[in-house]
């Protein structure tokens, strides 16, 4: 395990304690837990569109809540010997009651257009990125230092059949496009749903990487380059389906069932402490998310 810096340790219990008068060290509600406020953007594709109600939007937050909680019933199914590794994130997201001026709101848009989710790939220009614009028949991003954003919006393939369930736009990237994009089937636990993505772990995934997370198997299949998280071990390459532990690779048994990987939503069952700390990251002093971190705490 790598020597971990003074500042960085005490960071990691800024949602337990106060344990430094250091200007990076901050308060943070006395029950410990980072709420984050999303605004779920549902893009509607007009030519084929889906039923997206309300319930199976908040379907999904019940799920977010378990799983970065470390709520979640499935937990029972972390093998042994990683079980001390799982980690409760402290961190909540919830449906956005004010928007960007001050208005009350359900922390849900709706429109319909014939844009599709793929008018957001990471490989568009900005004028060619419909999703992110209203203009353009796709909805602005509201500021990504006081929310988080969800775009679901079409992501079927050209013949129709579901493509890339989602997708994460990283921290580094620009406001317009920083959020996640996750297809209406794989959202949620309520219909419509694709099988077997029927309990929103699409959304967990996701939200993992926009919170700074990487997959944990080897890049490019192979053992050298990981997550750059000390407790997942490195796999040779990513899972799909439903694997049985123990799965070895790399000198160790892989940790396919962590919410990083591509095993199916009745798989996956932890983030670590690893990855939480990386998470953590993101909101100091200079990090990618500090101002969302501040926002979000009131600061």
């Amino acid at each position: 395990m790598i020597q971990r810096s003074l500042l960085l340790s005490c960071y990691f219990l800024i949602f337990f304690s106060s344990c430094s008068s250091d200007d990076d060290i901050i308060s943070v509600p006395s029950d410990g837990i980072l709420r984050i406020p999303v605004v779920v953007h549902v893009v509607n594709y007009s030519p084929d569109p889906f039923e997206i109600s309300d319930s199976k939007i908040k379907s999904q937050f019940l799920v977010l809540n378990e799983d970065f909680r470390k709520k979640n019933a499935d937990t029972i199914n972390i093998p042994s010997e990683f079980k001390h590794l799982a980690a409760d994130i402290r961190i909540e997201f919830y449906l956005a009651t004010i928007d960007p001026n001050g208005e009350p709101t359900s922390g849900i848009i709706r429109n319909s257009s014939d844009v599709t989710g793929w008018l957001g790939n990471e490989e568009l220009t900005k004028e060619d990125a419909k999703l992110y614009f209203t203009s353009q028949g796709g909805q602005d991003a509201w500021p990504n230092d006081q929310y988080l954003n969800i775009w679901i919006a079409d992501l079927s393939d050209r013949h129709g059949a579901l493509g890339l369930a989602g997708f994460a736009n990283l921290p580094e990237v620009d406001p317009w496009r920083d959020g996640v994009v996750i297809d209406p089937r794989v959202f949620g636990t309520m219909p419509p749903l694709e099988v077997p993505h029927t309990l929103g772990r699409t959304a967990t995934h996701e939200i993992g990487h926009w919170l700074g997370l990487r997959h944990i198997f080897g890049q490019h299949d192979n053992c050298e380059i990981g997550d750059e998280v000390d407790d997942t071990p490195v796999a040779y390459s990513q899972h799909s389906g439903t694997p049985a532990h123990p799965m070895p690779s790399c000198g160790s048994n892989d940790m396919f069932m962590n919410f990083m990987d591509y095993v199916d939503d009745k798989v996956m069952c932890l983030f670590t402490n690893g990855q939480k700390e990386r998470i953590y990251r993101l909101f100091e002093k200079n990090g990618a998310r500090r101002e969302l971190y501040l926002n979000s705490i009131g600061q």
